[in-house]
Formats: structure tokens, C-alpha cells, sequence
């Protein structure tokens, strides 16, 4: 009987103990970057939107020995756009020249290929630059949620295409 007595106690314990004070919000500590097929299928929304046809993963030479994959491109014209994420962006370090100022605040970044691929022009989005806070309705300096990253990104290849398109983009 004792025992039983003691365990009814110790069941109440845990309501006496959740009757202070609320918990504290937690805040993230990290940033989510979205992952390289969500970043595709805002990237063909933006494509689609300007009218384009997409063709996925092209190859463009981009210095003697260094191709990039352009994950999405126009079909039969020369536009595209590489999502480049962390390790690529590493592995390309020193055959891509340096990220220009204002990439990171929404200047866009357009490189041309080389050799054969001369003509090809895209548009190089860094993945670093399209996290978002996974609860932006908590408290936290970083308010960016995953729908303002994804009109961010298709505002800046629709912006990237109009320029394209008013032959703007050399």
C-alpha cells in the first residue's frame, strides 16, 4: 500500500512542476538552406512564368579544365541558371572569379562560358543566400520564411530573364 501511495505521489509531481512559470521560446541557432530540388522547381517556375521551356542540367565549360552543370537552362537559347551550392561553390574556387559586391543583398551574379560554350550566359545563385528561419514566428533577429526565400529566388531569375530578354546581359 505504501508503494502505491508513493507512486500516486510522484504521478503528481510532473503537474505541480508545469504549474510555474511558461517555458522560454526557443530560437534556432541555424539558418535552413532549402535543398537543391526545391531551389529547381521555383527556378522553373520563374522560367515558365517568362515563357520559357526548360532543359535541366546543362554542361558549360567554364574555364580549361572546369565545367559547371547549369541545373536549369532554356531550351534552345542560351540562358540558364546554376544553383550552386557549398561544396560546389568550393570546388569551383579559383576557376569561377571572385562572388561580386552585392550578390548577397540581391545583386545578380551573371558569368558566360568558355570555348565552345561562349555564347552560353546563367545567372549563379549561391545557396548561402537563400536561407530562412524555420520558424519565423518565433523570436529571433532572422524573420525570413521558406515562402519569402522562394519569391526571393523567383523574383531574382524572372529579374535575370527580363534583363535577358531586353538584351540587357552581355
Amino acid at each position: 500500500m505504501k508503494r502505491r501511495h508513493f507512486l500516486q505521489a510522484l504521478g503528481g509531481l510532473p503537474l505541480a512542476l508545469g504549474c510555474g512559470s511558461p517555458r522560454p521560446s526557443t530560437r534556432y541557432d541555424m539558418l535552413k538552406i532549402p535543398d537543391e530540388r526545391t531551389a529547381r522547381t521555383w527556378i522553373i517556375k520563374a522560367f515558365k512564368k517568362e515563357g520559357y521551356a526548360v532543359e535541366l542540367d546543362r554542361s558549360v565549360k567554364v574555364a580549361k579544365d572546369a565545367a559547371l552543370i547549369v541545373d536549369v537552362a532554356t531550351k534552345g537559347d542560351v540562358w540558364g541558371v546554376a544553383w550552386l551550392r557549398a561544396d560546389e561553390e568550393q570546388a569551383l574556387k579559383g576557376v569561377l572569379p571572385p562572388v561580386p559586391a552585392g550578390v548577397a543583398d540581391g545583386a545578380l551574379w551573371v558569368h558566360r562560358g568558355l570555348d565552345d560554350d561562349a555564347d552560353q550566359r546563367f545567372l549563379i545563385l549561391l545557396e548561402k543566400h537563400y536561407d530562412y528561419d524555420p520558424d519565423p514566428r518565433g523570436e529571433g533577429g532572422v524573420v525570413r520564411s521558406i515562402e519569402e526565400v522562394e519569391a526571393r529566388c523567383i523574383r531574382d531569375v524572372t529579374d535575370y530573364l527580363v534583363r535577358a530578354k531586353a538584351g540587357q546581359i552581355e
